[in-house]
């Protein structure tokens, strides 16, 4: 990526940053679903003496693969609705440069609810404190996935009609090369093991993040300038 697109890209973000901000509510109403849903997981598991981290670890994915649909599903509608579609085809920066800004925008404000998620499964599930590293390691790099992967569904099925709710729907299938390897990853830190044992799944987690970055910037531009 050139610095005139990292650029563009970086100001773009920032302008929905600061568009999500000056109404913060649907932020705050992601992050308390997030709160929520551990807070429901808690009490549904507190007669079982010990959870199967398996079970702890599928719960918190399943928890960022929601909040990662409320994010993702307006990031191009929104420009449809409010007819500054055609402002962003008209800048002088490669159309590319647009998908990175809203794939970076996707990136922090997941990671926003990732930090709430830790937070709460630290207060609700008795999390150890010695794994929060490696949990925020595993899960960024899974918000990642979801930020790509969602930027670019949003902008391919910002046209069409129901597009929030069939993106809702399609978002899940897409998502398994995500959600398996996460959720093995988050398994295996919530058991004790070793990070070197994590390299399996960090790969795969890698590989489909290179391969969402290949297929968007072969495709984006077609879709967005159609």
């Amino acid at each position: 990526m050139s610095d005139n697109t990292l650029s563009y890209a970086l100001k773009l973000a920032r302008k929905d940053l600061i568009v999500e901000l000056r109404r913060p509510h649907e932020l705050l109403s992601i992050i308390a679903f997030t709160l929520s849903s551990i807070i429901v997981s808690s009490f549904s598991w507190r007669t079982i003496l010990i959870v199967d981290p398996l079970i702890v670890s599928a719960a918190m994915w399943i928890v960022i693969f929601f909040a990662s649909i409320l994010v993702l599903t307006t990031s191009f509608a929104r420009e449809i609705d409010r007819g500054t579609i055609d402002g962003l085809r008209s800048l002088p920066c490669p159309p590319f440069a647009v998908l990175a800004g809203k794939m970076i925008y996707g990136v922090v404000t997941l990671i926003l609810v990732l930090l709430s998620l830790i937070f709460a499964s630290l207060l609700f599930l008795n999390l150890n404190t010695g794994l929060i590293p490696s949990l925020i390691l595993i899960f960024t790099i899974g918000a990642i996935d979801f930020a790509l992967m969602g930027s670019m569904m949003s902008a391919v099925l910002m046209y069409s009609e129901g597009k929030n709710l069939l993106l809702a729907f399609l978002f899940f299938p897409v998502s398994i090369p995500i959600l398996l390897p996460g959720i093995q990853a988050g398994a295996k830190i919530l058991s004790g093991e070793p990070f070197m044992a994590l390299i399996p799944e960090l790969r795969l987690l890698f590989a489909f993040m290179l391969a969402v970055i290949a297929a968007s910037m072969t495709l984006f531009q077609e879709v967005f300038l159609e």
